[in-house]
């Protein structure tokens, strides 16, 4: 603090006796303002040092990348874009990255970083919808179960399949049937009645396949490796499952497009329709919300570790960008692939076209066992595929794992044996043990997945999980924060330009001001028209019949009864939306703070430095004092941090 200034007094009036100003001020972040030349735009210091940051900006930029690519980049998306217009689907999926894809992901990482909290947390500024938060982290919850199966069925074809293509495109083998390489290619019959084992129905579960449940402990134990250490061990994963797959994709692109028939079937995926039919604008919103993980809670979960005034505006660019790149690269390849196929099998490309595992277990089983030096394609291939997925799981259950730890009171947390913070700090070694304590309930949990009747279960949560919830998620959290994130109707949508308000506090230091100016209001506006385009989405697939009444494995009807248990499953995660609401408002009634339902008066960003709102204290440079009058008290401003 800067000593007060100095004054002359007339020798022949006597001196009074006086005292130095006080003045009681919450810490600021004047002193970290400007930013550094590293990697991280304030520096790589730890800025939170009991919740802790990541060791660099440029890991949680890999982290949320590796959040969005996922294997359905390549066993999807292909087959979404030559069922639904070609190259006009693609163009137009670009275009709605800029316009839906790119305010969803900002708004999730902004909300992460101002709060440094968890999606449960984080979503405490709208007392209402904070259930906006529980839900996700239950969506993500029941998804990640299920999705390390898949993971371990990768692995499965990693370790076994890439030695044996051989026996897996015969069809000579005990498993076969006599319809193989007629009605069903061997492919196929490898993956079902071998690998899976497959049971005849959701009636049946049959036994858990030994080989896939040792893959599965494998898959949860990759998992709790990289969680140990929260941010700090996940960001060091992150290269490995951002990069590499990166990486390995353009290599399988390059070696694809040299095959014969390759350009057919990039011409078969790019080729425009002259006409699109009515599922085509419901599919594009499906695939842009499933594909990028919009309103899963982990671009929140991944940037509550930034530091506060890292540029989130710049990350989410990049997320978005390198994601549609990634998209192209995996289309390419995969349209690629399915053309030399139809020319080695003389067939249409339509006919060797597939979606989902069928294209990563049975079409490219075939692909590799034409190519020459097969096994090491196909070494390629899976491990390409599990760092997808893996890298995808990671975020899943760190969504899980950090919401559960910011429930932990920071009272009930300082009672706790250890350091305050660094590696073996309390808040890391509290995320240790919980996240030790998740995996191993979720591998219980996921056992039933790995059964003979294992992927039936799979597909049928998989239906029911996240088909319409993310989409009622993003629609809610843009209410939230451009209706509902503020108390007074004094102006012009109030909870806007305050939600707006704090983005630019946040992104002082670090954006330029027309860039910043421009984006966020662009941004802004979508924030308004996306709840219009979610709520009709809503209508269309969630009301007027489009939701899945009928599910199929292949061949396979699932009986009715499952219709009933799939809407359970559906509703889990909505039904905490209006629960959390009535609790919270029972809450702020019996605390006699009614208004604290829309915005609560001690929420703002974790660290009081960074809150513009601190309350100062002064009093006044000088002042007479009486001979023995005491010194002075002055207020202490309480830390109302959360």
């Amino acid at each position: 603090m800067a000593s007060p200034p100095r004054t002359e007094t007339s020798p022949s009036v006597e001196p009074m006796h006086t005292f130095p100003t006080h003045v009681v001020v919450m810490t600021t972040d004047n002193t970290d303002s400007a930013p550094s030349c590293c990697c991280c735009d304030n520096g790589c210091e730890e800025e939170n040092e009991e919740r802790g940051n990541w060791s660099c900006n440029f890991e949680s930029i890999l982290a949320s990348i590796s959040c969005a690519i996922g294997p359905g980049y390549l066993w999807v998306m292909p087959i979404v874009i030559s069922r639904n217009g070609g190259g006009v689907f693609l163009w137009v999926y670009l275009v709605a990255q800029m316009f839906i894809s790119f305010p969803i992901v900002y708004l999730e990482m902004a909300l992460g970083q101002y709060t440094s909290q968890g999606p449960i947390r984080a979503w405490r500024g709208v007392p209402i919808l904070q259930g906006i938060g529980v839900g996700m982290a239950v969506m993500s919850a029941i998804l990640c179960i299920y999705y390390n199966s898949l993971v371990a069925q990768i692995l499965y074809y990693l370790f076994y399949v890439t030695g044996d293509l051989d026996r897996a495109t015969s069809c000579a083998n005990a498993w076969n049937t006599a319809e193989c390489g007629t009605l069903s290619r061997a492919s196929s019959e490898y993956a079902n009645r071998y690998v899976l084992q497959l049971s005849d129905g959701i009636d049946n579960m049959g036994a858990v396949r030994g080989p896939l449940a040792g893959f599965l402990i494998l898959a949860w134990l990759l998992v709790t490796v990289a969680l140990s250490f929260g941010a700090k061990s996940l960001g060091k994963v992150a290269y490995v499952t951002t990069l590499v797959p990166i990486v390995l994709i353009i290599i399988m692109f390059i070696r694809a497009v040299s095959l014969p028939g390759a350009a057919e079937g990039m011409v078969y995926l790019l080729a425009p329709a002259l006409s699109v039919n009515q599922s085509f604008y419901p599919t594009l919103i499906t695939a842009i919300i499933h594909r990028l993980s919009l309103g899963y809670g982990g671009y929140t979960t991944l940037a509550s570790y930034n530091r506060f005034h890292n540029n989130v505006l710049r990350d989410a660019i990049l997320v978005v960008l390198v994601d549609f790149l990634v998209l192209l690269f995996c289309v390419l390849t995969a349209s690629a692939f399915f053309g030399y196929l139809a020319y080695e099998l003389n067939t249409t490309i339509a006919d060797v076209s597939a979606a989902g595992t069928n294209f990563a277990f049975s079409t490219m089983v075939d692909v590799f066992s034409r190519l020459p030096a097969g096994a090491v394609w196909a070494g390629l291939f899976f491990f390409m595929l599990f760092l997808m997925a893996y890298g995808s799981q990671i975020v899943l259950v760190e969504t899980v794992v950090t919401s559960l730890s910011d429930l932990i009171p920071t009272s009930m947390l300082n009672n706790l044996p250890g350091k305050e913070s660094g590696l073996l700090g309390k808040r890391t070694v509290l995320h240790g043990v919980t996240t030790v304590a998740v995996c191993f309930l979720f591998f219980l949990l996921g056992l039933p997945y790995v059964t003979q009747g294992g992927n039936y279960l799979l597909t049928l949560v998989d239906t029911f999980n996240s088909t319409i919830q993310p989409h009622v998620f993003i629609l809610l959290e843009c209410v939230a924060l451009t209706y509902l994130y503020c108390a007074g109707c004094d102006r012009c949508c109030p909870a806007l330009n305050r939600w707006m308000s704090h983005l630019s506090h946040m992104l002082q230091h670090v954006c330029c001001f027309c860039c910043a100016t421009i984006v966020n209001g662009m941004t802004a506006a979508a924030w308004l028209y996306i709840p219009i385009l979610m709520l009709v989405h809503f209508i269309f697939v969630g009301i007027l019949g489009l939701w899945p009444h009928q599910v199929w494995y292949g061949q396979y009807v699932f009986p009715q009864w499952t219709q009933g248990l799939g809407n359970c499953i559906a509703s889990v995660s909505l039904v905490v939306i209006p629960l959390v609401a009535v609790i919270n408002i029972g809450i702020a009634l019996v605390r006699g703070e009614p208004r604290s339902i829309l915005s609560p008066p001690d929420w703002g960003p974790y660290l009081n430095k960074h809150r513009r709102d601190n309350t100062v204290v002064t009093q006044p440079f000088y002042q007479p004092m009486q001979q023995g009058q005491p010194w002075p008290q002055v207020p202490i401003v309480e830390d109302t941090r959360m």
